[in-house]
């Protein structure tokens, strides 16, 4: 008698990750999220190493950097409960728009050689780029709020994905900027920003509805 065909055993460690992009839109915005959230680690490399070059002074790099660290701490939560309160898309694309804008401003100030308070006022605008990760995970909470096990696994992946995107980052800008010319780094983390955040913000089927106010 001829042996039945054995079924392809489709079960396996990545199983689950797979069961993630099954719902409309999942891929789609996940795409768009790691896209822009590789920038994350290349907008500060990017910058000490073009400020560097255009003004000599590491120090002066390193000082125009933390002014934007701390301006992102004190700006994030504020973008943060714009987004809950009036929903991903309206609020994660022109706040990124924002931030490209100031790195642009970053790059014509150092490329004409402009006064040094202008680097810190340009850098200080990019604070405004909202987080992409965490809005990525409020999207799998939504998608899969009735499955704890999806949601568990979801978290594994965003964790993954940072880490990822926060080792690859410095590496990219570092060969962008020596590859090519110093300010190549800030200008592709800048494209890459914009494109991520529209892709992800096209995909409103995965977005999570909007928070009511509270007093």
């Amino acid at each position: 008698m001829p042996r039945r065909a054995r079924r392809p055993d489709r079960s396996g460690p990545l199983t689950p990750y797979r069961r993630l992009f099954d719902a409309p839109g999942a891929r789609a915005a996940t795409a768009g999220s790691l896209v822009a959230r590789l920038p994350a680690g290349m907008v500060g490399v990017s910058a000490i190493i073009m400020i560097a070059a255009g003004y000599g002074s590491y120090a002066l790099a390193g000082a125009v950097t933390a002014t934007g660290l701390a301006a992102t701490a004190l700006v994030a939560p504020f973008t943060a409960r714009l987004v809950d309160h009036h929903g991903q898309a309206r609020v994660a694309v022109p706040a990124m728009a924002l931030a490209v804008l100031g790195q642009l401003a970053l790059v014509l100030c150092v490329y004409a050689h402009a006064p040094v308070w202008t680097l810190f006022a340009a850098y200080a605008a990019t604070a405004t780029a909202p987080n992409m990760g965490g809005m990525a995970r409020a999207r799998w909470a939504h998608l899969y709020r009735a499955d704890p096990a999806a949601r568990h696994t979801a978290n594994a992946f965003e964790q993954a994905a940072d880490e990822l995107c926060f080792m690859l980052g410095p590496v990219l800008a570092g060969l962008l900027c020596a590859g090519l010319f110093p300010q190549a780094g800030t200008l592709a983390a800048a494209a890459l920003m914009l494109t991520g955040v529209l892709l992800f913000a096209a995909r409103r089927t995965t977005e999570p509805p909007v928070v009511p106010r509270t007093g």
